[in-house]
């Protein structure tokens, strides 16, 4: 059997997907680059005067750039389709700086590499885009080696102390003081204060390169040869992380020239070699060990600083073409009976039709809704329709059996889904069976009387007192029919009276004197509604003292709102307290 490899390894499988990937994606990105092309709009005309330019684009788009200095007139910015976009002065800033450089560190590490104060020179470039900036800086500086390290603190003395040797037998040599070179990169402030001062701020950080101090110490050894008693010196790892800040205070001199103040601070790190012979007796060994101490400082001094390359800046005022005319959507009229009640038991469905008030109907179409008035706000159906009536399908059901079904709908327009009307509505219902109910015969309604009681004369002379003359006529039965004056009769079994309603009495029109009354009056002593016209005196109403004429009169009252309709009988009668129920009628004109 034979087995055929293929000839093409995954490496090259893999090398042509890329290559084809990468062709794909430049043909596309060129076929991209042609449309922007065609679709970009091409400059009309661009006129300059008086620092502003105007640029007119082939869309409408009208541009004007105001150079740094200028401004537009106040007229422009009523033009409410304005945008505007601020382009910053950009420029170059070369600044030089030199002074003092102080040294410091952490207690008791000054002790290890005895540092003086030196000096620096700091030279950095920024690229400003208005008062932000970015740029490199690279600088040098030095620290001097204080004699301190020949002292009895210094690690030398001890060293030679625990070998053993006399300090005056050592011999010091100084070979190199304390450099550090830096080149840093960040960002920059320049942030004018007036007219003419300007502050200006660097942040830095990148790679310090640093060599410790040379020193140390020697003795005469055998033979005349220099034994070491004691050095240090830098490490073989002079490369080191820091950061800078700088900051100067400048005064202009020229346009592109100022002088001024500067103050830095640094920190990093410094690696050092410390070489000495082994303490232990009786060793001649030579040990070298590694350490490495922080390292910063201060740095106090003078800057020149340059500008140039400077671009003015500008403001770019874009008058936009006017936006297209918004659409707007017209509320439909319905044209179906609004308010139709149909009875119950009727299949008749409502004709749901409107007519549109739009000037361009045929760009409309129409979103039917239809709820029932349950309150739940959700349609039981809806649909959108182009045409202006609409018929419900067969599986909407409006009629609910026998209650009542009270339905609306609302009609809106829209045009290309861009605006939506509003709602106009209309309802109609159906009602419900109705209810057959037993007549109940109606109770007869019962007659009801006001009656009123006046006078309260004495009767002696028409009478001839206690012992005289009495009338021998009784009162008479009143009659229920209105045409009766008289209600004569002496109720026998009179029927009770309602409960009276006292009121206070008031007078009545004067009325003249009887024939045999000595004295007559026309208060109204009682008055009260009763279902029995016939007088009798009423319980309530006290008797009077001695035998007196009163006068009676009965109205009847309506039965629908109980107001009098007419009088039924008025007449007077006399009244003997010792007999009160002997009520005899007085006739109009007494017999003789």
């Amino acid at each position: 059997m034979t087995q055929i490899f293929s000839g093409n390894s995954l490496l090259q499988k893999t090398t042509k997907r890329l290559t084809m990937g990468l062709l794909t994606c430049l043909t596309i990105g060129h076929i991209a680059s042609a449309q922007d092309l065609n679709t970009k709009p091409t400059i009309v005309s661009s006129l300059t005067d008086n620092g502003i330019t105007t640029t007119t684009y082939s869309n409408g788009q009208v541009v004007k750039t105001v150079a740094d200095g200028y401004y537009l007139d106040s007229a422009f910015y009523k033009n409410s389709n304005v945008l505007r976009s601020t382009k910053p002065k950009s420029y170059w800033k070369l600044t030089d700086r030199v002074g003092v450089a102080i040294p410091f560190c952490k207690d008791g590490e000054d002790k290890s590499l005895f540092l003086t104060p030196g000096a620096y020179n700091t030279l950095s470039v920024n690229r400003f885009w208005g008062v932000l900036g970015f740029g490199l800086m690279g600088g040098y500086q030095n620290f001097g080696v204080s004699e301190d390290y020949k002292g009895a603190d210094g690690q030398i003395a001890k060293n030679a102390k625990l070998l053993g040797i006399s300090p005056s037998a050592l011999k010091y040599d100084t070979q190199g003081n304390y450099e550090d070179f830096y080149l840093l990169v960040g960002p920059a402030l320049a942030l004018p204060l007036s007219k003419k001062f300007n502050l200006d701020v660097d942040l830095k950080g990148g790679l310090f390169n640093t060599s410790a101090a040379r020193f140390g110490a020697v003795t005469t050894g055998a033979l005349g040869a220099d034994a070491l008693v004691f050095r240090t010196s830098p490490s073989a790892s002079k490369n080191q992380l820091g950061g800078l800040l700088s900051v100067d205070l400048l005064y202009n001199i020229a346009k592109t020239w100022a002088i001024g103040l500067n103050a830095q601070g640094f920190l990093t790190s410094t690696p050092y070699t410390v070489v000495g012979g082994d303490v232990t007796p009786a060793s001649t060994k030579v040990l070298t060990r590694e350490y490495t101490r922080t390292h910063g400082g201060c740095n106090f001094g003078l800057a020149l600083s340059h500008t140039f390359g400077e671009k003015t800046g500008n403001t770019t005022y874009s008058l936009l073409p006017p936006p297209p005319a918004p659409v707007v959507c017209a509320v439909p009229t319905l044209q179906g009976e609004n308010g139709m009640m149909y009875d119950n038991g009727a299949t008749t469905i409502p004709s749901f039709r409107w007519k549109s008030t739009s000037a361009t109907p045929e760009n409309e179409e129409y979103i039917f809704k239809l709820y029932k008035a349950d309150g739940s706000g959700t349609p039981i159906y809806q649909q959108t329709t182009k045409n202006a009536n609409l018929s419900l399908p067969a599986n909407v059901a409006l009629v609910n059996g026998d209650d009542c079904s009270f339905y609306y709908y609302t009609v809106q327009s829209s045009v290309e889904g861009k605006c939506l009307s509003e709602a106009t509505a209309a309802s109609f219902g159906y009602r419900a069976k109705p209810v057959v109910q037993a007549i109940v015969a109606a109770k007869p309604v019962e007659d009801q009387y006001m009656f009123k009681i006046f006078g309260g004369s004495t009767a002696t002379k028409y009478f001839g007192g206690a012992s005289a003359y009495k009338p021998r006529r009784k009162a008479r039965k009143v009659t229920s029919t209105t045409s009766s004056t008289v209600a004569p009769t002496k109720p026998a079994d009179a029927v009770a009276v309602a409960k009276p309603k006292r009121l206070v009495p008031r007078r009545k029109k004067s009325v003249s004197g009887t024939t045999g009354v000595t004295t007559y009056s026309s208060t109204v002593n009682y008055e009260n509604v009763a279902t029995d016209p016939n007088i009798k005196w009423p319980k309530d109403l006290p008797l009077p003292k001695n035998a007196s004429v009163y006068e009676y009169e009965v109205q009847r009252l309506n039965a629908g709102d109980c107001k009098p309709t007419g009088t039924v009988a008025k007449y007077k009668f006399y009244i003997d307290p010792k007999k009160p129920e002997d009520i005899r009628i007085i006739p109009d004109k007494p017999k003789k």
